[in-house]
Parts: structure tokens; C-alpha cells; sequence
């Protein structure tokens, strides 16, 4: 009589690792060679009807531009009662400006979402088992058939959806002509976001390493 025992068991994954955040830069334009905001006063809005999301962002943003020598504030602590998510019309842009400059206010970052992207991956795990051909009893008698000990592994495959953000993080230097204002696009994505708090860290990170290069 054979016996069948469980050794080990071990995942592959085929794709990409579910339940971590991961951001990564698509795609950056910038239209100085260098960005000269560090002597000037900087405010980070994140664009989003969440008011947790965008304190969140804000905050994060903010803490590593701190970290990294620049001045800065988010918008929902310099303008608490304000809305990122409405829509400014061409006609009160300069309005707009004018009101930031009268709060000292040089340099603006803004982060809003502009895609996201459903998946789906295969995830295949392995479970190795190992066979003892024979009962425990004749185990002493194992150099004369001379066999080896024998294992196979079974293998599972399952679908796992995911989703990727595509973000936006544009910086314009108000100090410049209003034809130059726009300095910098940065496009981010954020596969398959877990965590708000790692996210939006990570993002921080990313961007903040964008800037300064």
C-alpha cells in the first residue's frame, strides 16, 4: 500500500504581485531644463472629490518636498473651504492667479486622476507532494531496488482582477509669463493600489524624485 504525504508547498506567480502598490513614472515633460522652484513658495492640491484622499496626498507631497529642501503648503490648509475639483473657466483663470500671488503663493503643483484600467492575471500556484512507494516497514531494504525518493507537483491556475490609475501631476511656476507657466507634466501609474497610506507615500516618493533630477 502506497502512502502520500504533503512536504511543501509553493507559489508561482505568473504575472504581477497582487495586494502591493506600485507606482512608476510613464512619462515626463518638462519645459526648463531645470525646474527653479526651490526658492520659491509652493502649494500642492490634489484633485479629487475624497476629502480624505486629498489631505492624504496633500499631506504626504508636502512632508518629502519638506524633506528634500523645498518650501510648500498644501491647499486644503491654506484654503480650507475650497473645492479642487471645480472647474476654473478661462475667463476667471486670471482671478484665480491673482488670489494665489496675493497669498504668497508661487509655484502650484496639482495631482488628478485622468485614467484607470481594469486586468485580469493568471496566478499559478504549485503544491509539491512526495510519494513513498513503499510502506515504512520495508524502508530497510531500500538499496536493493536501488530507488530514489520521488516527488510531482500539482499545479492551480486562477484569474485575479486588478486595477491601474493613471495620474497627472502638473507644476506651474506663477512667477513666469502666463505663456510659460506650465513647466512640468508628470504621468504616474498606480498598479493595483492596496493601501491609501503606502500609496500615497509611494507616489510622494516618485514624484519628489521627478523634480529634483
Amino acid at each position: 500500500m502506497r502512502n502520500l504525504k504533503t512536504v511543501f508547498s509553493i507559489s508561482i506567480i505568473v504575472s504581477l504581485l497582487f495586494g502591493c502598490s506600485s507606482v512608476k513614472i510613464t512619462d515626463s515633460w518638462r519645459g526648463l531644463k531645470t525646474l527653479d522652484v526651490k526658492n520659491k513658495n509652493i502649494m500642492v492640491v490634489s484633485k479629487t472629490e475624497d476629502r480624505s484622499i486629498q489631505i492624504r496626498f496633500e499631506r504626504d507631497l508636502v512632508e518629502e518636498l519638506q524633506e528634500n529642501g523645498f518650501t510648500c503648503i498644501e491647499s486644503h490648509v491654506r484654503f480650507p473651504f475650497s473645492d479642487p475639483t471645480e472647474k476654473v473657466g478661462k475667463d476667471k483663470t486670471k482671478e484665480v492667479i491673482k488670489k494665489l500671488r496675493d497669498n504668497n503663493i508661487d509655484v502650484v503643483i496639482i495631482s488628478h486622476l485622468v485614467d484607470s484600467k481594469r486586468y485580469t492575471t493568471l496566478i499559478t500556484t504549485g503544491e509539491t507532494m512526495y510519494l513513498d512507494p513503499f510502506p515504512y516497514r520495508y524502508r530497510r531494504y531500500r538499496s536493493f531496488y536501488g530507488y530514489s525518493d520521488s516527488y510531482y507537483t500539482q499545479y492551480h491556475t486562477t484569474e485575479q482582477e486588478g486595477v491601474t490609475y493613471v495620474l497627472e501631476t502638473l507644476v506651474y511656476d506663477l512667477t513666469l509669463p502666463s505663456e510659460n507657466q506650465l513647466i512640468s507634466v508628470i504621468t504616474s501609474e498606480v498598479d493595483n493600489p492596496s493601501k491609501l497610506s503606502v500609496t500615497s507615500e509611494d507616489f510622494s516618493k516618485v514624484i519628489v524624485k521627478n523634480l529634483i533630477q
